[in-house]
């Protein structure tokens, strides 16, 4: 945890020194973290001959963040702990948890609205959907008069071949141009307004088992179609119609989250949403209020929780966005907390398959991590046995030396990010501070060594390519739409 200084009533004779020096701790020391120093001319060493690197504070910040977030991690490591323990994994996996307790409240929900085999068949006879399967021969815009007299001819030939017994959907596969629903006998389950008109009569005029009569012409070409009988297709008309249904509760249910509740939004929110998301850790530690509704609120420290699972591209363009975008943000994650609240009040948990998939998942990445960090607990064992020096200095050297590597040579190893929540469960458990004088001290040498001529635009805040993240992503409650059947083409 962060060491803070007390104020404690008596005198403080200060010798040499300003207040605010006395105050701000050690002037050539940037960061500790448990029992490692990292210093200034050790950070200004680092970046000024990286000459992608812009000379900024909030860089001179960053690496410092990276630089503790690696000491812990490595440190853990070399003191015992395996970081594979079930609260670990948990908090380390906080997105991916959200995730799977907002799906399985969703499903208890939303899930059992399943179409009843008599809906099934009203909506197959009614006026509303229809699947039909067809075979294009397809004309372009250029294709001349008896080069359309010829392919209509081709289209018609198919026709004659289906009313002699051939298989449809088998010659569909076969034959077709429709390269959407070749690999599905010609297929599409289909609403109304959704393909062109003389397709779409022509599909709801036929009865079950009906064919055309001729061929049909539309922009894409000509067309023949069948519409099978619902006993062909019971399955995947029912599916297709699940998948309607499903859409269309699932987005009642989220509205109705929201409209039920009554979230409010406080007027200083978007400012506060631009402020988390420029600095997530401050804002973690805050409680201002920055929505409401009835029986809850939303958290400053909540907001930046929820912000710090979105990719930091996503943070990046909060500082751009206008306020009513913001608005609707802060409704989304206020409806997140709202669903998780409601599945952990229903007792709806992680199941051990999915207890199980997060702990693989984890495993691999931290494997990969401490791999190519080179502070794997057998890494670290084997160097200090024989070397003859303790798990804790070879730990320290390890990261100095990956931390050398990938500020002053990009590319010469992989670029990897401790999970963010698996950092703040490090820095919970250990010691740490970033000194702010020293980050001043630190950007000011660096600037001295690198000298006058100023650095091309790029950015650290942007981590480099092959980075790492934390398995999962973040948004609850914002289910995948069912794709739309496709046009011919």
């Amino acid at each position: 945890m962060v060491r803070r200084l007390a104020i404690v009533a008596g005198l403080v004779l200060v010798t040499g020194c300003s207040i605010r020096e006395a105050l701000s701790g050690h002037q050539d020391v940037v960061a500790t973290a448990a029992g490692q120093e990292l210093t200034v001319e050790r950070v200004a060493a680092m970046i000024a001959p990286a000459k992608s690197v812009p000379l900024r504070r909030d860089v001179v910040d960053r690496v410092a963040e990276l630089w503790v977030d690696y000491q812990l991690l490595a440190q853990a490591v070399a003191g015992g702990d395996s970081l594979l323990d079930s609260a670990t994994i948990m908090a380390a996996s906080w997105p991916m948890v959200m995730q799977a307790l907002a799906n399985g409240y969703h499903d208890s929900v939303v899930a059992r609205n399943k179409p009843s085999a008599a809906q099934v068949d009203s909506a197959f006879n009614g006026s509303d959907y229809r699947f039909v399967r067809h075979i294009l021969v397809s004309t372009r815009s250029d294709t001349s008069s008896a080069g359309k007299a010829a392919r209509r001819r081709q289209a018609q030939a198919y026709l004659d071949q289906v009313r002699r017994g051939t298989d449809f959907a088998q010659l569909a596969s076969r034959v077709t141009d429709d390269p959407g629903s070749k690999p599905n006998g010609g297929g599409y389950f289909m609403g109304r307004g959704v393909m062109v008109k003389p397709f779409e009569d022509e599909a709801f005029a036929l009865t079950p088992g009906g064919l055309s009569t001729a061929p049909v012409e539309t922009p894409f070409g000509y067309h023949i179609l069948y519409r099978p009988p619902l006993a062909e297709v019971r399955d995947s008309f029912t599916a297709h119609l699940e998948e309607i249904l499903l859409t269309r509760t699932d987005s009642m249910f989220l509205d109705s989250i929201t409209n039920r509740t009554g979230v409010s939004v406080r007027g200083r929110a978007p400012q506060i949403v631009k402020t988390a998301a420029s600095n997530l850790r401050a804002s973690k530690g805050r409680s201002r209020t920055v929505a409401t509704w009835r029986g809850g609120r939303l958290t400053e420290g909540e907001l930046a929780t929820w912000l710090q699972a979105y990719p930091m591209q996503t943070r990046a363009q909060i500082e751009r966005a206008p306020d009513s975008t913001l608005v609707e943000f802060v409704k989304s994650i206020a409806r997140n907390e709202q669903i998780i609240d409601a599945a952990r009040e229903r007792n709806i948990g992680l199941s051990q398959a999915q207890r199980d998939t997060l702990r693989m998942s984890y495993r691999e990445e931290l494997t990969a991590m401490l791999a190519g960090m080179g502070v794997s607990a057998e890494s670290l064992a084997a160097d200090s046995s024989v070397r003859g020096a303790s798990r804790t200095d070879v730990a320290a050297r390890r990261v100095d030396a990956y931390f050398t590597a990938i500020t002053n040579t990009p590319g010469a190893r992989q670029y990897f990010e401790v999970p963010p929540f698996l950092g703040d469960l490090l820095r919970e458990r250990g010691s740490w501070q970033i000194n702010s004088a020293g980050v001043d001290r630190a950007l000011e040498r660096a600037r001295t060594l690198r000298g006058p001529e100023g650095p091309p635009a790029g950015s650290m805040t942007q981590p480099p390519q092959g980075l790492q993240r934390a398995p999962g992503g973040p948004p609850v409650g914002n289910q995948p739409a069912p794709q739309t059947p496709g046009r011919p083409q």
